[in-house]
This record gives C-alpha cells, structure tokens and sequence, in this order.
C-alpha cells in the first residue's frame, strides 16, 4: 500500500516535472518529439520509468529547500525587526486567508482508527501523501517559471511565468495548510492510541 501510494506521487512530481525539463533541455539539444507516435511502446516504457526517478529528486530537492528556508527564516528572525514585521504581517494575512485551525481537529476520526493501528497508519500515508504532491507542485511551478522566464517565447513568457507563479504561491499555501491537518491527525492519532494503552494496562492491574 505504502510503496502504491509513493509510486502514484512520484509519477505525478515526475510527470509534471518532465514539462520543463524538456522545455530546458530542447534548447540545448534537438529532441525528436515529432516521433513520438512512431515508437510510442517504446517511450512509455522508458518515460514512465524516468518521471518516477524524477519525481522522487524533485520530492527530495523540495524537501531540502524547505527545510533550509526554515533555518534561513528562524536566522534573519533573529537579525532583522524589519524582517520580522513582514514576516508577521504575512502570517496575519495567512491566518485570515486561510483561517485557524480547530482545536478538536480530526479528534473523531482519530479516535475511530486508532482502535485499528494499520487503518489509522495507512490514513496517515495518505495525509502525508498530500503533502509531498503539494511540496513537488512548489517546486515544479517554481522551475515552470524560471523556465518560461529564460527560454518561452516572447508572445507567451509573460503569461507562462505569471501562470505558474501564481500556483507555486498557492501550492506553497496548500502545503502550509495540509502539513497542519496531517501533523493534526497524527498527533490526535497518537494521543487516543496512547490513551487506550494506559486504559488496557489499568484493566489488567484491576
């Protein structure tokens, strides 16, 4: 189940990834796209095979930026007021966009599954699922953009970059909002599933 679930979130990474990395490396290299439909058994057992390695890079070149914009965020907190005031004025803006999170959040749900540790396990894959195909979509809109902005046409470049800009922001947003429902789940899940083993071991020393 775990290793479907990957597969399913590494071919999408990969496959939308493979949209600017063609458009990078056509510019550089003649790709014979035009035969394709020629030897298209061909390309779908090599494509497919690529856009899953590909997507794991892009999954694990996102999560390395990630994390080292975290680090970069907590050290200029540390060194700039003025860097500080955007950063918590965006944080009000995000709040109000994207609403705060409830307390009770996923306790109902969690409190069902964690009488099943492989249900309640497999849940907290998808979550986590979510939240790598909308780190990949960041990244991949991201490079879209510097792609468009360095090599699309002219009579297209603007909207190409503006395109894919505005959903590397929301992707960011999406990220944001769905790492927080997960890590709600799975600290929900682990409460109720710590609660029901202190339970059990108080029915045994009765």
């Amino acid at each position: 189940m775990q290793f479907a679930v990957a597969l399913v979130e590494y071919l999408i990474s990969g496959i939308v990834a493979s949209v600017w990395v063609v458009a990078v490396v056509g510019n550089f290299i003649q790709l014979p796209l035009n035969k394709i439909n020629e030897y298209k058994e061909i390309f779908v057992v090599v494509y497919f095979p690529v856009a899953y390695i590909l997507g794991i890079y892009v999954d694990a070149t996102s999560s390395f930026l990630i994390r080292r914009v975290k680090e970069l965020d907590v050290f200029v907190r540390a060194k700039s007021k003025i860097y500080l005031w955007l950063r918590t004025g965006l944080v009000l803006v995000d709040k109000f966009l994207a609403g705060s999170p409830k307390k009770d959040s996923y306790e109902r749900s969690a409190g069902i599954l964690s009488h099943s540790i492989p249900d309640a396990v497999r849940t907290m894959d998808a979550y986590v699922s979510r939240d790598r195909i909308a780190r990949g979509a960041a990244l991949n809109s991201f490079a879209g953009a510097l792609t468009a902005l360095a090599y699309a046409p002219v009579e297209v470049k603007s909207s190409i970059f503006f395109g894919c800009l505005i959903l590397f922001i929301y992707s960011l947003l999406m990220y944001k909002r769905l790492r927080r429902l997960s890590s709600q789940f799975k600290r929900a899940a682990i409460d109720k599933i710590d609660s029901q083993k202190v339970d059990r071991v108080g029915e045994k020393g009765r």
